[in-house]
This record gives C-alpha cells, structure tokens and sequence, in this order.
C-alpha cells in the first residue's frame, strides 16, 4: 500500500497532515486510506480585486476510509461525522468507517472496494495495532462485469420505479408521496452506481453523502444539484430531508412549481446514471477491470 500522494505540493501534504492528525486525535483509528483525492485550482484577475488584482486558490477534496479499533463503541456514521467535522476550508472531506475485524473479513472474502483499496489507496495513517490481511491477487476481488450488470438491474430498476411511483404520487395530487418517492429514485440511482464502479455498498439514506461518494469517480451527478445559490440550496435541501420530512410532518407542504422542477431534476440525474453506466459497463470483461479514473466523454 502506497503510504503519500506523491502530486499534492508540499504546504498541501502539510495541511493534509495536520487534518490527519486532528481526525486521530478525535477518533483514535486503527487505520486511515486514502482512496480518492480532487483539487480544484481556481484563477482569476480584476481590476477590483484584492492582492493586486490577482486570486489564486484551491480547494482540495479527500475519500478517506477510517478503519476503527475492534473495541470502538461509536457507529461508524458517528466517526466518518465527527472526522469531517475537523476540516477546515479549503480542504473538505467524505469519509467512511469500518472497523478493522469488518475490513479484514471483507477483504478475506475478496469484495472489490476493500481489496481495490489494499492494492491502489495510500495509507495516511497506520496505529500498528493491527495489520490488515493481505487478500492475494489483485484479480481476486476485481469486480466482474455479470457482478457489474446485477448491481444495476437491482438498484437502478427501483431507481426506475420509484421515478414512475412518483408521477403516479402526484396524478393523486400527494407531493408529499411524490417527493418521498422522487427522494428513493436518487438514493437507488446512486446505490446502483457506487455498486457497479467500486463494489462498496453504502448504507445511509443520506443523498449528499451518496452525491459525495460518486465523486470520487465522477462528478456528473453532483451538477444537477449545483447548490450554488441560496434557491439552490433549499431545492436540495427538499429533496435531502424527503425521506423523513414526508412521513413523519403533521403538515408537509410544498409547491407544485418545486415539485415539478425536483421532477425533472431527478430524470436527469438518472439519465446522466445511466449514460454513465452505459460507458462503464463497455469496459468491462470477465477477467479485467478498467482503469480509474474513469471520465465521462463529454467531459474530456
């Protein structure tokens, strides 16, 4: 296992190391893996801006797994929460946890996400408590391509209908059904494509999370929800709180204008799964798994 990200200039590995230390501080891990790093460098020059005229400033993302002690009693949605809750900006994180008799097991047992990470992710941080098994052949836990094709035909055919269980939601005027349904048509569409591209099934409901996750592949489907603008914000913020919002208000109302717009959204984010899937599943054959990162055609 690769132990730095040898392209980040030297004050980023440095502020990296910092976070990383903060995020052991709070959670005491066994083990922490990089899996996926994003640095977007952002230019730009003025007659009105400050530092004469002239901004230069990046913002770098991290995919961290947090492997856990066997005696660590906080849920894993607990540690990843309580570890991003330590970075700053610029940095921003997307974490997930395990613990470490859960990742040895998965990698005993060959599952493509943990074995991928073993091989390709950069371990930031090692406690040398205990060590993780050494799964084989990289081939053993690649994911193959009918492995591939059941994920999608299971959770983007609920992603399919709960879509259509939403137009029908609203044919009775209920936005509060339809929202909720239009809530699990993102979730699945998302479990569908985290499952294909890296084998790792997420368990949380959460759609920013989700969002979150598949960018450490592709960046394509956080763009339908830009979330750039206070409107933008409160249309994803509809959509993110569905899921308990619809069931559990003794009064859910929102507008059929929102409605509409979350609709549309929604169809194109699954179209924009689907495409992406599409060219994912090409690449696939029995015995090799493609090279990452993977990017979209229209986004070359």
């Amino acid at each position: 296992m690769l132990t730095t990200i040898e392209w980040l200039s030297r004050p980023q590995q440095e502020s990296l190391n910092e976070l990383i230390q903060k995020i052991v501080q709070a959670v005491q891990p066994e083990k922490i893996v990089c899996y996926g790093a994003r640095i977007s460098h952002y230019q730009e020059w003025g007659c009105f801006l400050d530092n004469s005229g002239y901004n230069d400033d990046f913002h770098p993302s991290f995919d961290l797994l947090i492997i856990s002690q066997v005696e660590e009693k906080r849920d894993g949605h607990d540690i990843a929460q309580i570890a991003e809750q330590k970075c700053v900006p610029p940095f921003s994180l997307c974490c997930i946890s395990h613990k470490i008799n859960s990742v040895n097991d998965a990698l005993t047992a060959g599952q493509p996400f943990f074995c991928s990470l073993y091989h390709k992710g950069i371990l930031l941080y090692d406690a040398g408590r205990t060590a993780l098994i050494d799964p084989g052949d990289p081939e053993k836990g690649k994911l193959k391509k009918d492995i591939a094709q059941s994920h999608w035909t299971r959770w983007y055919g609920l992603a399919q209908y709960f879509l259509k269980g939403a137009a029908d939601s609203l044919t009775y005027h209920r936005q509060d059904l339809t929202v909720f349904m239009l809530h699990q048509a993102v979730e699945h569409a998302c479990i569908a494509l985290i499952r294909v591209f890296t084998g790792y099934r997420p368990n949380t409901h959460n759609l920013f999370r989700l969002l979150t996750i598949i960018e450490s592949f592709s960046p394509m489907l956080m763009c339908v929800f830009p979330c750039i603008t206070k409107e933008e914000k409160e249309l994803f913020k509809i959509l993110q709180k569905a899921y308990s919002d619809s069931r559990y208000k003794d009064v859910y109302d929102i507008s059929a204008d929102k409605v509409a717009i979350l609709t549309e959204r929604v169809k194109d984010l699954q179209a924009i799964a689907e495409s992406l899937y599409m060219e994912r599943i090409a690449l696939y054959s029995e015995t090799q798994e493609p090279h990452l990162p993977f990017v979209a055609n229209d986004a070359k």
